[in-house]
């Protein structure tokens, strides 16, 4: 796998940097602690949002957002894996199991099993 944050023009999506969106909105826009978001681990749900280049019939292209749910696989340093866990809306081109990488930066909410203490 390619470690390396994807990027609009080279790839056709990326992901959207949750902290400043935070920062800018702390009464409507959560996201989980940085300590959190720093020791996440193999087998984890993350939601993060991305950023999606389509082209509709007349080849014209828009940017779609979506928010979707990804797997921890690993992490090299401050750069996490994973695997998407959902299917976009506006494209087939992405698909469920999809590696990918992302950063603490990335991620809007942690999955929490709800038999996990809080």
């Amino acid at each position: 796998m390619d470690m390396r944050l994807t990027t609009l023009d080279e790839d056709g999506w990326e992901l959207d940097d949750a902290e400043p969106i935070a920062a800018a909105h702390p009464e409507t826009f959560w996201m989980p602690p940085r300590e959190e978001r720093d020791a996440l681990a193999p087998g984890q749900l993350v939601k993060l949002i991305f950023r999606i280049l389509v082209a509709d019939e007349t080849g014209s292209e828009e940017v779609h957002v979506e928010r979707m749910w990804v797997i921890v696989t690993g992490r090299e340093g401050s750069l996490y894996t994973g695997e998407l866990d959902n299917q976009p809306y506006c494209t087939e081109e992405m698909n469920p199991g999809m590696p990918l990488c992302f950063e603490a930066r990335h991620v809007i909410n942690i999955h929490r099993d709800e038999h996990e203490a809080s």
